[in-house]
C-alpha cells in the first residue's frame, strides 16, 4: 500500500471553488492555486490522523514482533532448508532475513514503542509547528491560500472567506463545521499565529 498522495483537482472543481469566493482577480494563477488548496488538505489528512495514533502504534508493534519471527524463520531457511522456494529472488538485493531484521531494527530505533501516545502526538506537531486541532489548522491555512490567491486585499471580511472555506471542504468530502465555528477556529489560530510573531 502507498502512502496517501494529495488530490489533484480538476479544473471544474477549483471553478466551482473560486466561484463559491464571489469572485477572483483575473490574473489568478489557477494551477498553483490547486497545489496549494490539495496539499492543504494533504497535510490536513495527516494530521487528522493523528486521532488514531494508537492503533497506529499498536500497529507498529505488531509489525516489529512479526518482523522478528519472519527473520529468524527465514535466517533458518537460509542456513538449512532444502526447497529453493525464493530462487526468483533478485541475487543484486540483500537477503530476505536481512530485509525482516531491517524492519525489526527501524521499527525498534524509531522509539515509538516506547513512547506514549500523548508524547508521540505533541512531538509530531511540535516538529511541524502545528497547534490546536487538524480543523483549526485547516482553517488557518485556507485563510493563507484565500488570501494569496482570492482575495489580495482580504482585511478580516467573513462572508467570502466563509463560503470559499465550505466550498472547499464540501469538494474534498470533509464534514462541514457550522459558520460559527469555522469563524471561531479561525479566531483562535489567529491570536495563536500572532502571539509566536511577538
Amino acid at each position: 500500500m502507498t502512502a496517501r498522495q494529495p488530490v489533484q483537482l480538476n479544473y471544474e472543481t477549483l471553478h466551482r471553488i473560486r466561484l463559491a469566493a464571489g469572485g477572483f482577480p483575473a490574473d489568478m494563477k489557477i494551477n498553483e492555486f490547486g497545489r496549494q488548496l490539495s496539499k492543504a488538505i494533504y497535510d490536513y489528512q495527516r494530521w487528522d490522523s493523528l486521532r488514531d495514533i494508537k492503533p497506529q502504534k499498536k500497529r507498529l508493534k505488531a509489525i516489529q514482533k512479526t518482523a522478528s519471527k519472519l527473520a529468524a524463520l527465514l535466517r533458518d531457511d537460509e542456513e538449512n532448508g532444502v526447497l529453493d522456494w525464493y530462487s526468483q529472488w533478485p541475487k543484486d538485493l540483500p537477503p530476505l532475513s536481512k530485509i525482516a531484521e531491517d524492519i525489526q531494527r527501524m521499527a525498534e530505533e524509531s522509539g515509538m514503542l516506547e513512547t506514549s501516545p500523548q508524547k508521540l502526538v505533541r512531538d509530531i506537531k511540535d516538529e511541524n509547528a502545528v497547534s490546536g486541532s487538524a480543523r483549526e489548522w485547516l482553517v488557518t491555512r485556507l485563510q493563507e491560500v484565500f488570501e494569496e490567491f482570492v482575495r489580495p486585499d482580504f482585511h478580516g471580511g467573513r462572508r467570502d472567506f466563509l463560503d470559499f472555506t465550505q466550498a472547499v471542504l464540501t469538494e474534498f468530502g470533509i464534514e462541514q463545521p457550522s459558520r460559527a465555528t469555522i469563524i471561531r477556529d479561525r479566531s483562535r489560530t489567529g491570536r495563536a499565529r500572532r502571539g509566536r510573531q511577538k
